[in-house]
């Protein structure tokens, strides 16, 4: 969405700013790209901090904001400012694209703004330890309140793409946030400072985010498939590339930017992910290994095939999954100019449909060819059972318990996959192969959802998470992780294995240069700014 934004250079402009002393009221800014116009709205209102919440049930946020198509009229605007606040209890129409609420990282909010006030500048290493000023928790779309459909952004909308629309509207609430301090500033002093463009890139914006997004995953499998399979393509295709002397020195460089991050950035000691001090280390020693390469290559002229091959085998051989996995993010960062047609492919058509007329031998053929990593589990074995998935009436969130302890169990979410998987299997056994899964069905109509989904997903080998996710040693964390890895988060904080804390768009390019300088592919892993550095 970036490379996009920067590359069509989208003009982005303030055109109200209705705020009191405080910086409550309502700003509107617009948005101009080649394929339409749109209009991001911010409603900011005094809560207390009793209120203050990042739980999906809150009822009170900081900010409220929407993104929507074309112009908002006087009328539009006067309903959002009744409906927006209310988030899940208010109603939309089909122009509004995204709904989103946020709330202020108070600390780092409150000194900014007083910083600023004086005519200083807020102290760069409180502000990158925090890395934002305001956390969203959920961001909305695809018809929720009666917003915007998934299949209005489709074709040539300018936010065709999974989640692009919704990752739009959480960049957009980062630069309301640094106008948003400076106007409180300037409304203390009039000889306010302004927040300087190097501090405002430590900035991004915050995220929480819970359990909900595991059965997300597991409700979505053909997406799931899609995202995956698209980053397998362009790391192949980064694989492939023949690197030259320019290359290999623009991958020196982002690795010991990556280095200096893990070791110095304040990313926190993380007991389920691994230590940024000891990815540091390992990074520091992959990079003595691409500086072996780079100086052959710098030697000969040209480059052999399959260096990149070789050298990520060579660090899958030698160093941990966590350090192979980032090289081979870096890697496909590396040449962005190749992926480009990847990029319009991150929609998918979720839908599972049943396949009556399939024989029980096909049926068979993709259970032995893509579900084998099911049968690695005993469910015999109460601790492959320990856990139950459910939703929470009181609070409407996804949750999960533990079997013989929490009430609930009879009402558990369908997240059983393997077990389900098994179940089938032996329910099949003396069906012959001949037979139609319609008949087998009506006999057996409880296995219509597995074999539904077993049939949609056949050839869509990335669509299945293969683990037990109501065994005893599941942590869900892993799995949040993986979906907020593929919207771009990084900082991961978790604050339990359920739920976790991310930054988005630290680094990113500032509205302001948009269109105005040559866009710098490399915003990922921002480091601190010296103090000569900042002007």
């Amino acid at each position: 969405m970036v490379r996009k934004m920067m590359n069509q250079a989208w003009e982005i402009k303030q055109t109200a700013f209705n705020l009191d002393d405080e910086g409550y009221g309502d700003a509107l800014y617009s948005i101009t790209t080649p394929q339409g116009q749109y209009t991001f709205v911010a409603l900011s209102r005094e809560i207390s901090e009793e209120t203050r919440s990042d739980r999906v049930i809150s009822e009170r946020w900081d900010v409220t904001f929407a993104l929507c198509d074309g112009l908002i009229s006087d009328k539009k605007l006067k309903r959002m400012k009744q409906e927006l606040p209310k988030q899940e209890m208010g109603r939309g129409d089909v122009t509004d694209l995204v709904w989103s609420r946020a709330n202020k990282s108070e600390r780092v909010f409150s000194h900014v703004v007083e910083a600023l006030s004086q005519g200083e500048q807020p102290d760069a290493e409180f502000i990158y330890d925090i890395g934002y000023l305001f956390r969203t928790t959920a961001v909305y779309g695809n018809g929720k309140f009666g917003i915007a459909p998934y299949e209005h952004m489709k074709d040539n909308h300018t936010f065709s793409g999974a989640y692009q629309s919704q990752m739009f509207a959480v960049y957009m609430l980062r630069h309301f946030s640094f106008e948003l301090v400076e106007h409180i500033a300037r409304r203390k002093n009039p000889n306010a400072a302004v927040l300087k463009p190097e501090l405002k890139k430590l900035l991004g914006t915050g995220n929480a985010t819970g359990l909900g997004m595991v059965p997300y995953l597991i409700s979505h499998p053909k997406l799931l498939h899609q995202w995956i399979w698209i980053r397998e393509v362009a790391l192949a295709r980064a694989k492939k590339m023949q690197p030259t002397a320019d290359d290999c020195k623009r991958f020196m460089k982002k690795l010991e930017q990556v280095r200096i991050f893990f070791e110095d950035a304040p990313v926190p000691q993380m007991e389920v992910f691994a230590n940024p001090r000891d990815l540091a280390k390992e990074v520091k020693e992959i990079i003595n290994l691409l500086n072996t390469i780079c100086a052959n290559i710098e030697m000969s002229g040209k480059a052999a095939d399959n260096i990149w091959i070789d050298f990520t085998d060579q660090v899958k051989d030698q160093f941990t999954m966590e350090a192979h996995e980032l090289i081979n993010a870096e890697l496909i960062e590396l040449y962005p100019e190749v992926l480009v047609d990847l990029e319009r492919q991150t929609n998918a058509d979720d839908g599972l449909h049943l396949i009556p007329e399939m024989s029980i031998g096909a049926l068979r053929s993709i259970l032995k060819e893509q579900y084998q990593w099911a049968f690695e589990y005993d469910f015999t074995q109460p601790e492959s059972r320990h856990y139950f998935w459910y939703r929470s009436a009181e609070k409407e969130e996804p949750r999960i318990g533990e079997r013989g302890i929490d009430p609930g169990d009879e009402l558990y979410m369908p997240m059983n996959i393997a077990e389900q998987v098994q179940q089938l299997a032996a329910e099949m056994e003396t069906v012959p192969d001949d037979q139609n899964v319609a008949a087998f069905l009506l006999k057996k109509p409880e296995f219509r959802g597995i074999v539904r989904r077993m049939q949609s997903l056949d050839g869509l080998e990335y669509g299945e998470i293969r683990a037990n996710l109501t065994g005893k040693e599941l942590l869900p964390v892993y799995l949040l992780r993986c979906k907020l890895a593929l919207y771009g988060a990084e900082r991961y904080d978790p604050k339990s294995n359920r739920w976790v804390r991310i930054t988005l768009f630290q680094g990113a390019p500032l509205v302001e240069e948009i269109g105005k300088t040559p866009f710098q592919d490399d915003w990922f892993y921002p480091l601190l700014p010296k103090a000569e550095e900042i002007k």
